[in-house]
């Protein structure tokens, strides 16, 4: 065999190979962040979780820059991992630019994330720290197990027409 004769054969080889498939995109499910409103002195204490089917609900205490607003980001991209990521964003200011001496107030805050996939989970909540460019986690992540829906079920949802 002749070098011209495996490179054709190279080159042959390659031209039917299969392409390469795509990874699957990860799940995405739907999310809605709000603040609820101001919180008194009396709250106090860590993300509260409440799962209903597979809708899960995350309310917390979070702090929000005067004249600006909070936000929350869910990631789902990592399998059985839920990642609620808290930041405030200024008009006219990236996110990641903090500003000089920022004045907070405490507020309430709740993210409605779902339909999931039936599985566990592990649920983080954190705070992006523009200074570092990192994300705070203050506390453990919490273990989940979202059930699948009855068969015939809504997961919670109300049917239009009622």
């Amino acid at each position: 065999m002749t070098l011209r004769t495996v490179i054709v054969w190279g080159v042959m080889l390659a031209g039917c190979a299969r392409p390469p498939r795509p990874t699957p995109s990860p799940a995405q499910a739907p999310a809605r962040f709000q603040v609820l409103g101001n919180a008194s002195p009396s709250d106090t204490g860590s993300p509260t979780l409440r799962i209903d089917g597979q809708l899960v609900t995350i309310r917390g205490l979070g702090i929000q820059v005067e004249g600006g607003g909070l936000y929350g980001d869910v990631d789902l991209t990592e399998p059985h991992t839920l990642r609620l990521t808290l930041y405030d964003s200024l008009p006219g200011r990236p996110v990641a630019d903090p500003p000089p001496q920022p004045v907070y107030r405490q507020v309430i805050y709740e993210a409605l994330i779902g339909p999931l996939a039936p599985g566990p989970y592990d649920v983080w909540v954190g705070r992006f720290d523009p200074k570092g460019r990192m994300v705070e986690v203050a506390h453990e992540p919490l273990r989940i197990e979202v059930q699948a829906a009855p068969v015939g079920g809504d997961s919670g949802r109300v049917k239009s027409g009622e």
